[in-house]
């Protein structure tokens, strides 16, 4: 036996490398902080991830018509209600924090359902982990940034949203519900999320490109779009495009009438409607290898 470094064969070197890439995305996972949920009912489990700015028993509109016949479960996404937050912030991390949540449950009967950010959210979870579910559905949710903002601009936007954060989120906010009611008390739901959470969100999405994830996707996805998204008029293909959609191999849509982007608020009974009958096809369907 000589005194030389034995050499990994060339033929082993690729099956290496998947382990170590595997490892490190092993290692990620388990650093994510725990999210905090509530979970409730029994049945075929539905996971709501909420939007930015506001916490996971917002959802509780859409969990009544629900609850019967389902197990739901109510997630904080970082740095929201009783979620830690995640440092660094990115939307992988924040997929590998929500992963924690769906190892627990059973793939096999689990729908994973996201309004706006939460959208994106899941949808970088089920890329990543399409074995943790039998399907997506996003409310809402771009999967490329809604802030077009060139490369020169991106500084003073930054720099606005620190210094000027509160006016930021008046913007933002106060004319987003469908009265001026409902955008009071969003602009006061948000207001309640530390400021360095929701800059570390919008941060994010100045560079969000999520279309590779979407056109990865091997469960399939539900679009559901509020009337205020997608006017009358308008095409799925169109909007599909406009938000990153396009390329995505098994998704079906859905348009709320008479809603706003809140349309858990608006029309819980619709928007729960349609998330069973898109459980009741992809559960009770045959899974794509």
């Amino acid at each position: 036996m000589n005194g030389r470094p034995r050499r990994t064969p060339i033929a082993a070197a690729p099956a290496l490398l998947a382990a170590l890439v595997l490892g490190a995305l092993a290692a990620r996972a388990a650093d994510a902080p725990a999210l905090k949920t509530t979970e409730l009912g029994r049945g075929p489990t539905v996971v709501l991830v909420h939007e930015l700015g506001s916490a996971r028993m917002t959802w509780m509109p859409v969990v009544r018509p629900l609850i019967t016949g389902h197990r739901v479960v109510l997630v904080d996404l970082p740095g929201h209600g009783e979620s830690p937050m995640i440092d660094p912030f990115s939307f992988p991390a924040a997929a590998a924090a929500l992963d924690g949540v769906l190892a627990r449950e059973k793939p096999e009967s689990t729908i994973v359902v996201g309004h706006g950010v939460g959208g994106v959210v899941a949808l970088y979870e089920a890329s990543a982990h399409p074995e943790r579910m039998r399907g997506l559905v996003v409310l809402d949710a771009a999967a490329t940034t809604p802030f077009k903002v060139a490369d020169q601009q991106r500084d003073m936007f930054l720099k606005q949203l620190d210094e000027r954060y509160d006016a930021f989120l008046n913007m933002m906010y106060l004319h987003s519900g469908r009265d001026s009611v409902q955008s009071v008390a969003i602009h006061a739901r948000a207001a309640l999320v530390p400021p360095a959470t929701m800059k570390a969100y919008l941060r994010e999405l100045l560079v969000l490109d999520a279309t590779g994830a979407a056109k990865a996707l091997k469960v399939p996805m539900l679009f559901v779009a509020s009337e205020k998204t997608w006017a009358a008029e308008s095409s799925w293909a169109g909007l599909a495009k406009k938000f990153g959609y396009d390329g995505v191999r098994d998704v079906s849509w859905r348009r709320i009438g008479a809603s706003g982007h809140y349309m858990v608020d608006d029309q819980p009974d619709s928007v729960a409607a349609a998330i069973a009958a898109f459980e009741t096809r992809a559960i009770s369907g045959p899974r794509k290898p």
